[in-house]
C-alpha cells in the first residue's frame, strides 16, 4: 500500500480570498493528515500551504474522496504523485478553474 494519496478538490468560488482548487498529500500513516497543500486562487495565484516547525499542514484529517464529493461546494478526486508534484513547482495555474457537479 503506497504511504500517500494525492487529492485535488475543486471548490465553489466564495471571494478572492478563498481558494478554488485545493491539493492535498495525505499521509495514510498518519491519520490521514495532510503533509503538504497547494491552495489556487481564482486569479491562479498558487499559495503553498506550509506551516514552519509542523509535521502537518492541516489542523485535522483530510475526509476521503467520496466524503468531500458528499458536499455539493467541493469536487474532489485522487491525483497521481506526479501531478500533485508538478503543479507543487508552479507559481501560477492556468487549468480550469470551474467545475460542476451536474
Amino acid at each position: 500500500m503506497e504511504r500517500y494519496e494525492y487529492i485535488k478538490c475543486n471548490w465553489n468560488y466564495i471571494d478572492d480570498e478563498t481558494p478554488v482548487i485545493l491539493f492535498y498529500e495525505v499521509d495514510l500513516e498518519n491519520e490521514r493528515y495532510a503533509r503538504r497543500m497547494i491552495e489556487v486562487f481564482s486569479n491562479g495565484r498558487i499559495s503553498l500551504g506550509l506551516d514552519e516547525g509542523c509535521e502537518f499542514v492541516t489542523e485535522a484529517p483530510v475526509p476521503q474522496v467520496d466524503e468531500i464529493n458528499q458536499d455539493e461546494d467541493f469536487l474532489a478526486q485522487v491525483i497521481t504523485k506526479e501531478e500533485f508534484e508538478k503543479t507543487y513547482q508552479l507559481h501560477e495555474y492556468f487549468e480550469n478553474l470551474g467545475f460542476s457537479k451536474r
